[in-house]
């Protein structure tokens, strides 16, 4: 049973989401002390969601942003379906908290991962792929600049999430360098970020084997055409203002998002 604080907690944010509104902070009495309560608001989110699920994050998937964040693992979230776009996309910087824009391999799966007991190898996992996906994700805050829960906003707001633009997406999904092909992403032009699906725990596959496990011990499974996000090649990179922002992935082509 999920304790009575942190479904106030979690029914804030999402009332907040589902109104438009930012909120200063959480009330302290319901507000995270520590990782363990702030995942704990994450999954209330979650499993409440409300809303058919497109794709999946994964964030602070390596291990020094887990140590600038003062996290002991990677936290999740879920991105609605009717959040997930294709490239090219324009948005309305004015009507977005606190964007940050990420470069990321993601994979969708084509048959669905059900939660069991003994877990899924590397192999498994492969198996359930279906493409592979270079995408930029827009993470968005339901939480004020000024809010007092640093890193552990994050995990309460269930990672974040906000949008997901999809660029390139092949099947071929093996043909695709994705931990050593450089990523780049620009600002008008000008680069903001550089690097590769190595950043992602070795390789964005045990980035993705260690989510459905993760999710897994939770009690949930993923469904086929779900796809996970593995973390930011190019770092998380505020958008500076209205800008033309594009995600590079070498042979597999851009991504284009633009802030007006």
């Amino acid at each position: 049973m999920i304790e009575g604080k942190t479904m106030e907690a979690a029914k804030l944010l999402q009332e907040a989401w589902a109104e438009g509104k930012i909120l200063a902070d959480l009330p302290s009495s319901c507000a995270p002390k520590n990782e363990a309560e702030a995942t704990a608001i994450g999954d209330a989110i979650i499993l409440n969601f409300g809303h058919e699920i497109g794709g999946w994050k994964i964030g602070a998937t390596g291990e020094g942003p887990q140590k600038a964040l003062g996290l002991t693992q990677p936290f999740v979230g879920a991105i609605r379906a009717s959040n997930v776009l294709s490239s090219p996309a324009n948005f309305q910087f004015a009507n977005l908290n606190r964007p940050i824009v990420e470069s990321e391999y993601a994979y969708r799966l084509k048959t669905d991962l059900p939660v069991r007991t003994e877990g899924y190898s590397r192999s498994d996992i492969e198996a359930a792929i279906g493409s592979i996906i270079c995408g930029i994700e827009v993470p968005l805050s339901r939480l004020s600049a000024d809010n007092t829960l640093g890193p552990l906003a994050l995990l309460a707001d269930h990672g974040g999430t906000g949008y997901y633009l999809i660029g390139a997406e092949i099947e071929d999904w093996r043909s695709v360098d994705a931990i050593n092909t450089d990523v780049t992403l620009t600002f008008d032009g000008n680069e903001a970020g550089r690097g590769t699906g190595a950043l992602m725990m070795g390789d964005p596959i045990n980035a993705l084997v260690w989510f459905v496990n993760y999710m897994g011990e939770k009690g949930i499974g993923l469904k086929a055409g779900q796809f996970v996000s593995t973390g930011s090649c190019t770092g998380v990179i505020p958008a500076p203002g209205p800008t033309t922002a594009i995600a590079d992935f070498g042979s597999e082509g851009q991504v284009k998002l633009v802030f007006n």
